[in-house]
This record gives structure tokens, sequence and C-alpha cells, in this order.
């Protein structure tokens, strides 16, 4: 009985109190940040770890952008060592003309989530949060089912103040930051997800070989 009643409370713990399909977005985002949910790490790279949830796995990892694919997406992660290390603070500003806009803040944290609509059903979901972003397309119906993977990843990352610290000094972060700036949305920066649409075709042809069972 005592195992059951384990098991219920770790899948509460890993899905929440909320029905993503009868939740706003906001409420998605708050339970993602919930500070009751798991905190172990399955994912780890050079400087930072993470929970990577079930149903998404790792297509490609060069550290600082990681190519993730679910079921029917592939979805993008780019990590800010640089501007972690910085403390670099950003005021988003919320968008009126986007189909969604808000600032996310969460104690001493602080992101922002924008959604717009780029072709027909398409919608763009990018969203900032503890110095890292995650890009992805999809259809209107999964807008909610691919928000919660990516608020869930994202507060879940880690960050090794020492390896950073070393990684800075060996020189090994230094990059042409114009290249992508995460505080930036599409709107002001193209250079994210467009890099990618030669590769996708490729990308989405790969095995799920390390699908997480």
């Amino acid at each position: 009985m005592k195992k059951v009643l384990l098991f219920m409370l770790f899948a509460f713990c890993l899905t929440g109190c909320v029905n993503i399909n009868n939740s706003s977005y906001e409420e998605i985002i708050a339970s993602g940040l919930s500070d009751n949910k798991i905190t172990f790490k399955n994912q780890s790279s050079k400087g930072y770890s993470y929970y990577l949830p079930k149903g998404l796995i790792i297509l490609e990892d060069l550290n600082s952008n990681v190519t993730l694919k679910s079921e029917k997406y592939n979805m993008y992660l780019y990590i800010d060592l640089i501007s972690y290390y910085n403390k670099v603070k950003d005021n988003y500003q919320v968008s009126k003309t986007a189909y969604h806009s808000e600032k996310i803040v969460h104690g001493d944290y602080f992101g922002y989530l924008e959604i717009n609509l780029r072709e027909k059903d398409k919608y763009l979901i990018e969203i900032m949060y503890n110095y890292a972003k995650i890009e992805v397309i999809v259809n209107n119906k999964d807008i909610k089912e691919m928000l919660s993977y990516a608020i869930s990843l994202l507060s879940s990352i880690s960050y090794n103040d020492k390896i950073i610290e070393n990684m800075i000094g060996e020189d090994i972060l230094n990059y042409n930051e114009n290249e992508y700036n995460i505080f930036e949305t599409a709107s002001y920066d193209n250079n994210s997800l467009t890099r990618y649409n030669d590769e996708d075709a490729s990308i989405n042809d790969i095995p799920d070989t390390d699908l997480i069972n």
C-alpha cells in the first residue's frame, strides 16, 4: 500500500494538479514553476544540468545549443552561460500584437512567453527563463502540451558556477554575442529557428533510439 501511495505522489509531483487541456497558459507556467516539483536531473552538459521530461529526446547537443524532439516537433534549446555568469537582467516588454505575450517572474528568476502565428495554423512558441530559451513551431492544438514540456525543462536547469568560471577563464565561451540573443524574440532576431530549416528534413528522419520509456 505504501508503494502505491509513493508512486501516486511521485506521479502527482511530475504532472502537477493542473489539467493541461483545461488550463490557461499562465496556469501551465505557474504549475511548471511550483516549488514542489521533482528537482533531480537526468541530463548534464558543460556548466549546467537539467531534467529532460519523458516524451522528449535529444537529437543533437552542442553544449549551448541543444536540438530536442517530441513525437511531432523539433524543439531548440539555447543556454546563455555568459549572461548567467554576468547576471544580466532584462525587462521584457509585453507585445500587444502577439497571439499571446507575458512576463514570467518567479522569485529572483525572470523570463517571458511569447506566441506568434507564423502561417495558417502554425504558431511559434518562444519561452525564455532562467538564462535559457526554447523555441518550437507547433499547431494550435499542441501549444499547451509543448509549453508544459518547455517550462518544466527550463525551470529545472541548474548551473555550475565553478565550471562556468573555468570555461570563461579558458576563453571557451568567447563567441559572437550577436549570433543569438535569448532576450530578443523572433520579431527582432530571425537567426534562431531559420538557421535550422535546411536541417529539419534530415533531423526528422532520425529514429527515436534514445526515447526514455
